[in-house]
């Protein structure tokens, strides 16, 4: 089995409330880093536990390394792997410092040598090598600065194949929609909540509110014993990858495009070149933004999110994630039928007018302008149906974290010893 960061989590929290009697203050973190990055890990995330404890800080991160240590070589494989688990630890007056590290985190790279000057510099307490980068950024996400989702999710034994009833999955969807998203593909007509990794997650449900999500341990059916649960505040759904206009390499930025050409390739893909020259690539999988591209024609104007990456054969090439309509090229231009005969015309040259085709005559006039429907909609958003973890859906607002502290306390406790 591989591990997953997430099950370790919970694993912790377990092993802290029952040694140290450790009060957890807040969900747990989900944090999502940059979705671009060529070495990340499959999920590109850490997970950060906000608590109340009687332990000296130093003491806590050995406690916390040492069990870090004894997941990734029993469960995790790390020398396998090549994991470079990592873990940070500070005070929550530290926390606002960090929200610019954060913010580089999740949208550009992050060198190992600008983390440990970060953690020097707040007197931030670290253990491990590569895995301190996404500790540190977990401590700087506020989710009260741009919004938050949450995510819950059920672990399963280590044998067993996942079974989860589709039907039950639709209904839950359907019954609590628009608090919940990214449940079900209804295109595809695929479950999107289940884990196929070789990790011990079961299921995961994403959504807007906590109380929601816990009601699907009761209402998505499941052949497999659930061995814990737990919810987790989450930066996914958010857009924080996303730097705005203009990038460089392995950055999710927003761009003015105006289209030059347009190629489907073989399988599907999509490749458009603007007038400057840039490609940029809808794959095939993004479903209704890549219908969309076949659309375009040369002289539309649009705005495209997307991420930068190297090409072999473009040299660069921008990866759609979404798309803006600003305008089309929704005309069309034929020459003036000839006023004496009504027959077809033809140019004589610029500036020189027209002549029939039928008659011979010439004259003077304009081309005569047709609208034509493009199938295309200016000033709405065509985004790609495979979400990544950090994409925004359309629809989704967020919610305000309205729980006291005992409420999430007794959230947290009833779903760390779950079972079914």
């Amino acid at each position: 089995m591989a591990g997953c960061t997430t099950h370790f989590s919970v694993l912790l929290m377990r092993y802290l409330k029952e040694k140290y009697n450790v009060v957890f203050t807040d969900f747990p973190y989900l944090v999502r880093l940059n979705p671009n990055i060529p070495w990340k890990t499959r999920g590109n995330a850490s997970v950060r536990l906000t608590i109340r404890a009687n332990i000296e800080i130093s003491e806590l991160a050995e406690i916390v390394w040492q069990k870090s240590l004894e997941y990734v070589e029993y469960v995790s494989n790390y020398t396998k792997f090549n994991r470079k688990p990592g873990i940070a630890i500070t005070y929550l007056s530290n926390l606002s410092k960090l929200e610019s590290f954060y913010e580089k985190a999740v949208r550009d790279i992050i060198p190992l040598d600008l983390a440990k000057k970060v953690s020097e510099k707040y007197g931030i307490i670290t253990r491990g090598e590569r895995g301190i980068i996404g500790s540190i950024a977990s401590l700087g996400f506020n989710p009260d600065k741009k919004g938050f989702t949450y995510e819950l999710l059920t672990y399963k034994n280590d044998s067993e194949s996942r079974q989860v009833d589709e039907e039950t999955v639709i209904k839950f969807d359907e019954r609590h929609f628009p608090y919940v998203f990214s449940n079900y593909d209804y295109v595809k007509k695929e479950v999107q909540i289940i884990s196929h990794g070789n990790d011990p997650v079961l299921y995961g449900v994403r959504g807007t509110d906590p109380y929601v999500l816990a009601s699907a341990l009761e209402e998505i059916k499941v052949l497999n014993r659930i061995n814990g649960a737990m919810i987790f505040k989450t930066n996914q759904g958010t857009d924080d990858h996303i730097i705005g206009e203009k990038g460089t390499y392995y950055q999710t930025f927003r761009s003015l495009i105006k289209v030059a050409t347009v190629k489907i390739l073989r399988g599907g893909d999509v490749v458009v070149i603007s007038e400057d020259q840039e490609a940029i690539i809808f794959y095939k999988e993004t479903g209704e933004l890549n219908e969309a591209s076949k659309l375009l024609k040369q002289g539309d104007e649009i705005i495209v999110t997307g991420s930068l990456k190297p090409s072999s054969i473009y040299g660069r090439i921008l990866e759609a994630e979404n798309m803006t309509i600003l305008s089309l090229d929704a005309y069309t231009f034929s020459n003036p039928r000839c006023p004496k005969c009504n027959g077809s015309t033809e140019s004589i040259g610029r500036d020189k007018g027209f002549r029939c085709k039928k008659c011979g005559y010439k004259f003077h006039g304009e081309k005569q302008k047709k609208e034509i429907t493009r199938g295309l909609i200016t000033n709405i958003q065509y985004q790609s149906r495979k979400y990544r973890h950090l994409t925004k859906p359309i629809f989704l607002e967020y919610n305000r974290d309205n729980l006291d502290v005992l409420a999430k306390q007794k959230l947290v406790h009833y779903l760390l010893y779950y079972q079914k």
